[in-house]
């Protein structure tokens, strides 16, 4: 009987954190967006919840629903404006909130993020432009008018700069709020970014209730 110590499979060591980094950067790579949509959530034994959207990306969802699926189950959603979705739950995350990853191909993705796109032209400008997102998506400066809110009540009607799954930049005719300040843009909150000559970059955030 040898007393040696077994070998390490360095390779097998290598690939296996290999594709951990990869899965953790495709996680990383689809920032959710803080739209907020009706749906129903059909659970693994074919029981029907209402549900509700917290943000969404391309690549995963968190949800809201009075009754939530375990960890690992896999869901069918269906959302109002996007249709028929499923994945797997990732985690829970707060009370009545559950993180799930979709199932999706590459095109299923594509598809997901013209669909964001959409969503976000209609709560930012309105559903008047709802059904032409690339005249002011990637335009590089779309001539369009939004409502801004501030943290202190105001609000004025800004120029969209130029936006993205991310964020949005304006031009407002008022004097920018403080880095990290909220903001309301259209029906989307977000964080001020950083400023620029005349206006302020916003980075898209779901906003906690009130005394969370």
């Amino acid at each position: 009987m040898s007393n040696a110590a077994p070998k390490l499979d360095l390779a097998a060591a290598a690939r296996r954190l290999t594709a951990a980094q990869v899965g953790i950067r495709e996680r990383r790579r689809f920032r959710r967006v803080p739209i907020e949509v009706n749906g129903r959530l059909l659970d693994p034994l074919g029981r029907e919840h209402d549900c509700r959207t917290a943000d969404i990306s391309p690549g995963d969802i968190r949800i809201a629903a009075p009754i939530l699926p375990g960890v690992g189950d896999r869901v069918v959603l269906y959302l109002d404006g996007f249709g028929r979705v499923s994945g797997s739950v990732a985690r829970h995350c707060g009370e009545g909130e559950a993180a799930v990853i979709f199932d999706f191909s590459a095109h299923k993705r594509e598809k997901m993020a013209e669909q964001l796109t959409i969503a976000m032209n209609k709560q930012l400008f309105g559903d008047a432009l709802s059904e032409e997102p690339a005249k002011t998506i990637g335009a590089g400066r779309p001539d369009h008018m939004t409502r801004i809110e501030f943290e202190d009540g105001q609000t004025c009607m800004g120029e969209i700069l130029d936006f993205s799954l991310a964020g949005v930049t304006v031009r407002a005719g008022r004097a920018p709020p403080l880095i990290g300040a909220w903001v309301r843009i259209g029906s989307i909150h977000g964080r001020v970014a950083r400023l620029i000559e005349g206006g302020f970059a916003v980075d898209f955030e779901p906003r906690p209730p009130k005394g969370a």
